[in-house]
C-alpha cells in the first residue's frame, strides 16, 4: 500500500512540475521577448558590427556610428534600408547575407532601435 501511495504522490509532483514549467514558458510578456531580442541583437552587434561601427554618438570608425539610426521621430534609416544594406553591402561594407540569419537581423534591428 505504501508503494502505491508513494507512486501516486511522485506522479502528482511530476505532473505539477510539468504544468508549472509549461505555464512559466507561456508567461513571457512582449516586453520580456523584446528584452531578449535586444540582448541577442547586442551579441550580433558585438560579433559582427563592433569592429567597424560604434554605438556612441558621433564616433566614427571604418563605418558610421549606429547611434540614433532608428530613433523616432526622425530615424536616419528604416528597417528595410538596413536589411538591404546587410543583404547587399554598401560602399566598403560587405554583404552579411551569408553570415546573419533573418533572426539575427531582427534581433540586431531591435538593438539598434535602442541606441
Amino acid at each position: 500500500m505504501s508503494k502505491v501511495f508513494l507512486a501516486i504522490v511522485g506522479a502528482a509532483f511530476l505532473i505539477t512540475g510539468v504544468v508549472c514549467l509549461s505555464q512559466s514558458s507561456r508567461a513571457l510578456t512582449s516586453a520580456d521577448k523584446t528584452t531578449l531580442s535586444v540582448h541577442a541583437g547586442q551579441q550580433v552587434y558585438v560579433h559582427n558590427c563592433f569592429q567597424c561601427h560604434s554605438v556612441n554618438e558621433g564616433e566614427v570608425r571604418l563605418g558610421p556610428s549606429l547611434y540614433g539610426e532608428m530613433k523616432k521621430p526622425q530615424p536616419k534609416k528604416s528597417a528595410t534600408e538596413i536589411r538591404t544594406i546587410l543583404k547587399n553591402g554598401k560602399g566598403k561594407m560587405p554583404s552579411f547575407e551569408e553570415k546573419l540569419t533573418s533572426e539575427d537581423v531582427d534581433n540586431l534591428l531591435a538593438y539598434i532601435r535602442t541606441l
